[in-house]
């Protein structure tokens, strides 16, 4: 008896390899992002209009790298330039200066709300929020483009409201000098913490800043460096994946995108219905955003991608509230 088992079992395995044409079965492909767990973490947006033509806008950089220091990236930090070399065919920027309008610089909204020259509070206050949705991304470098993966998850039901998503490219590290051809970077200042520099000479820290429990964030000394800059827009999306085994969804075709990006509902096959716990950004709902990487920059800067789900709002204004967001580190 134990003979026919062993011989049974035999058979059976080797029955189970022949049906498989071309021997083992081969292991899917890992989609992108495969990896991320997305939470119900509220990331406030934190946007700063700033300008290097502005005197008292090195309190708004100071601002900022408190908010950094402290609450890193569990907000979105977008530092949107005016009038300056970097708005200059800035289509992003023009959008949020309409979306997001101020009586000067700098100033900062949380969210959607205009704080002012305040926004710590509010900033950290917003963490605790519910949001609709949650968000992570995964971005690929390819060397000449940052490819996002956005993930978004639904946290609560919503009918019929039009919700985007769009990724945007943040500059870092940027030195504030003259880099000549028309494009100075000094910042402008009339506060006796930042010395203003000359051509090539760079802006400076005059004075310790951004104290946090009495501990200065910036050095005396240290050259002033514009951050978070708003730069550019995902330009591009693809909505399939090239691995996929569904023709409904194995579609690599490009279409284009403007400033608030794709329509989530594109994705969803009950359009801009969304359930609670549905998740986009798998492979079954694939979709990426691309972004050019700057070539021909003057400056020498450091990359993130900030991810941002907004709503339309429905008084017919064309205007988005933001939703949530990621930031993503990118070499």
């Amino acid at each position: 008896m134990k003979k026919l088992v062993a011989f049974g079992a035999v058979i059976g395995a080797l029955f189970m390899t022949s049906c498989e044409p071309n021997g083992p079965a081969v292991e899917p492909a890992t989609y992108p992002g495969d990896s991320l767990t997305v939470s119900n973490a509220a990331r406030p947006l934190v946007i700063e209009t700033t300008g290097a033509w502005c005197q008292y806008c090195p309190n708004g950089a100071e601002i900022m790298t408190i908010l950094d220091g402290v609450l890193g990236d569990s907000v979105v930090l977008i530092a949107n330039h005016v009038g300056d070399w970097f708005s200059t065919d800035n289509a992003a920027s023009a959008k949020f200066d309409d979306n997001f309008p101020t009586s000067g610089v700098p100033n900062f909204y949380v969210n959607n709300t205009d704080v002012g020259q305040s926004p710590t509070a509010a900033a950290a206050a917003a963490t605790l929020a519910e949001v609709a949705f949650g968000l992570e991304a995964d971005v690929e470098n390819t060397g000449t483009k940052f490819i996002v993966f956005p993930r978004v998850k639904a946290l609560e039901t919503n009918l019929d409201n039009v919700y985007m998503i769009q990724s945007y490219l943040l500059l870092n590290g940027v030195q504030a000098k003259d880099y000549g051809n028309g494009v100075d970077l000094n910042q402008v200042s009339s506060l006796p913490k930042v010395s203003t520099g000359s051509g090539a000479t760079p802006t400076t820290w005059a004075q310790d800043a951004a104290l946090v429990n009495g501990t200065p964030l910036i050095k005396s000394g240290t050259i002033y460096t514009h951050d978070e800059v708003l730069y550019r827009h995902a330009t591009a999306a693809v909505i399939g994946w090239v691995e996929s085994d569904d023709a409904a969804t194995s579609d690599t075709s490009m279409v284009s995108l403007g400033p608030w990006g794709m329509n989530l509902g594109d994705l969803n096959p009950l359009g801009n219905a969304f359930a609670a716990g549905d998740v986009y950004g798998t492979r079954y709902t694939p979709m990426q955003f691309h972004i050019d990487i700057p070539t021909t920059l003057p400056f020498n800067a450091d990359y993130s991608v900030a991810t941002i789900v907004w709503e339309l709002r429905q008084d017919g204004s064309g205007d988005y509230d933001y939703v949530n967001g990621v930031v993503t580190h990118v070499p």
